[in-house]
């Protein structure tokens, strides 16, 4: 821009040169008929004054001309598509509107796409997620319930010799419900055959064991509710003595009772 501005003063310097060279003659030759210094000024500057006052003239007359001349002679455009004009850039590079107005398009379909292709990652990573939680939902499930199948074998296993099968069968519901952390009924009531409290204490144990964090309380009435031999023993006492003399009696104490088939 400063050097378009510069360029166009550079052309009205040879021009302003040559007024005033005209201007400098002009009073040279009134000098010469004896006219004073002073007045031979005035007319030097009146010359140069007049100069530019015709320059300025002829200049806004030209520009009138060409304004009129191309609004009555148009310029043709060669391009057979006269909806596009350019734009020229800061780095005199011409784009066209209808180039720009198909990038603004291809921008636009290209942000649609891509919102849609997040949409469908975003859809695909939430189905992802339900299905681990269904996958990681069913293999808790599967654990817990292979836990409580070793739990009930191992509970037949024990008392299949001492207790009748509908007595067995009703110990093996209270197991299940001890493993889901439900009330067990008081209206069980069993009766053992050559076992003794220490058998059953480390029974008790044994399924606590199994089953924790459950608290032994909780296991302690258990026994209590299931066994007539117990039920004169209060929960606190009976929880003493789960783990009493390990190696002793008849059911003994099982770090893990999937090892007691092996014994």
């Amino acid at each position: 821009m400063q050097s378009k501005h510069f360029y166009n003063i550079l052309k009205k310097i040879p021009v302003v040169i040559a007024w005033l060279s005209f201007a400098a003659l002009v009073r040279i030759s009134f000098l010469d008929k004896g006219v004073d210094d002073y007045t031979a000024n005035i007319i030097f500057w009146c010359v140069s004054a007049l100069g530019v006052m015709l320059y300025a003239i002829i200049v806004l007359f030209l520009d009138g001309i060409i304004v009129l001349f191309r609004k009555i002679f148009p310029k043709k455009n060669n391009s057979k598509n006269p909806t596009i004009d350019f734009i020229p850039t800061k780095n005199h590079e011409n784009i066209t509107i209808g180039q720009k107005i198909i990038i603004d398009d291809n921008t636009v379909n290209q942000l649609i796409e891509d919102s849609k292709e997040n949409f469908k990652d975003q859809t695909a990573q939430k189905v992802n997620l339900e299905s681990i939680r269904k996958t990681q939902l069913q293999q808790k499930q599967q654990i817990e319930s292979e836990k409580l199948q070793v739990a009930v074998d191992y509970t037949r296993n024990q008392f299949a010799l001492y207790l009748k099968d509908e007595d067995l069968d009703a110990l093996c519901d209270a197991v299940n419900l001890y493993s889901v952390k439900e009330d067990i009924l008081n209206n069980i009531s069993i009766y053992t055959v050559d076992l003794t409290n220490l058998d059953l204490y480390h029974f008790g144990w044994n399924i606590w064991n199994h089953f924790r964090p459950i608290k032994q309380e909780e296991v302690s009435k258990l026994l209590k509710n299931v066994f007539v031999s117990l039920d004169d023993i209060d929960l606190e006492s009976i929880k003493s003595h789960l783990k009493d003399e390990p190696k002793k009696g008849i059911i003994k104490i099982q770090e893990n009772l999937t090892d007691y088939q092996k014994i």
